[in-house]
């Protein structure tokens, strides 16, 4: 076979979905020798992609804008150009929307709840403007109608697209995500934080419930006066941090608790392990790779029971309700301070994240290409 994988949704600064498309592109270079693969690439992100493998080739279109209209209008007319000009026998469309006219059979994979309508409407009701959301409930509909086969990242996922859109379960299927199993081993830089300390690790979205993690802080402190700081590590595109730090200051806590921005991947692995707790307390996910990465460290995780989290936490987390500020405190003093409980934890979180290797994830995408190209 000849797969075209659209990467153009990904750029360097894009959290989840360049970690998706990163680790999928080279274990499927690991585990595929036999089909032939296109990395369409743009100049924005062809640095991401370092596959060496002598069946993969780049192909990078002229696209220098990550603005993503505009990225989704040219695509429509790119993509089929370039399938049928190197005789492409699968896409593979991994941000969410599909190609309306790929030029042959094309894998969608939907690994961002944000995108459908109600779940959006829910969670974020002001964060697009008018056009963009027209745009998403006009664009989306058709790109799960134009994909032949669609890959959810998660049960969840599968869920509410059989409840809002018209699709035939058989046309989905779940192929979660990996996680880098070397992350428990020791490696990489530790930034300069205090000691012991709480951690969070996550883009800055309002929807991650981060104020309701500042006042289970809050409450640790006053009730059980617990000796951690608080470490939230991740970009803050939206400029939460602002209205965070009134929490902080209104509480007197400017001193335990430190916004560290953005870290290099480098670093992120010994923030891990060196936390006490991780604590994910974000209303929506579509997988949630955190806390996977933070059980491959071995370090105990306290996290929500909202959408995919408590399907890939499994028994291997502290599971609360992230608007109970009375629940998440007191899940996480139990983390920092019952020894028998955090060495269950960190056992279970280790033997948990066995069942997500990205090689797993490349097996059986790999299986959904074959599939539609043999029904073709």
């Amino acid at each position: 076979m000849n797969i075209a994988i659209n990467t153009l949704s990904v750029t360097p600064q894009r959290g989840g979905a360049k970690t998706y498309l990163v680790n999928i592109v080279k274990s499927l270079a690991d585990v595929d020798k036999d089909n032939s693969y296109y990395l369409m690439v743009s100049p924005i992100n062809e640095a991401l992609f370092k596959v060496k493998s002598k069946n993969f080739k780049k192909i990078t279109l002229p696209l220098y804008s990550d603005n993503i209209p505009l990225r989704l209008l040219l695509e429509q007319f790119l993509i089929y150009f370039y399938t049928k000009k190197y005789k492409i026998d699968v896409l593979f469309s991994p941000g969410n929307f599909s190609t309306l006219f790929p030029g042959c059979r094309q894998v969608l994979v939907m690994q961002n709840s944000l995108i459908i309508g109600h779940v959006r409407k829910e969670h974020v009701p002001n964060e697009a403007s008018f056009l963009r959301n027209l745009g998403y409930n006009l664009m989306f509909p058709l790109s799960i109608k134009s994909a032949d086969k669609i890959i959810a990242v998660s049960h969840d996922i599968k869920k509410h697209l059989l409840s809002q859109m018209t699709v035939p379960e058989q046309k989905i299927r779940v192929v979660y995500e990996g996680v880098d199993m070397t992350m428990n081993k020791d490696s990489g830089t530790m930034p300069m934080f205090p000691k012991p300390y709480i951690l969070f690790l996550s883009t800055l979205f309002k929807y991650k419930k981060l104020d309701r993690l500042l006042k289970a802080f809050v409450l640790l402190k006053k009730d059980y006066n617990i000796p951690h700081f608080l470490v939230v590590v991740g970009r803050d595109p939206k400029g939460e941090v602002k209205n965070l730090k009134r929490i902080v200051e209104r509480e007197r806590l400017s001193e335990q608790i430190i916004f560290a921005g953005a870290l290099p991947h480098n670093e992120i692995e010994a923030v891990y392990k060196n936390a006490d707790v991780f604590v994910y307390p974000s209303a929506v996910e579509s997988f949630g790779l955190p806390v996977l990465e933070a059980m491959a460290c071995g370090t105990p995780v306290v996290a929500s029971n909202r959408m995919s989290v408590p399907e890939i936490c499994g028994d291997a987390a502290l599971i609360v309700d992230p608007d109970n500020v009375m629940e998440l405190a007191d899940a996480i003093y139990r983390a920092v301070t019952d020894e028998t409980l955090r060495k269950t934890l960190v056992r279970k979180g280790l033997e948990r994240v066995r069942r997500f290797t990205w090689k797993k994830a490349a097996q059986e995408t790999i299986e959904v290409f074959k599939e539609i190209h043999t029904s073709a």
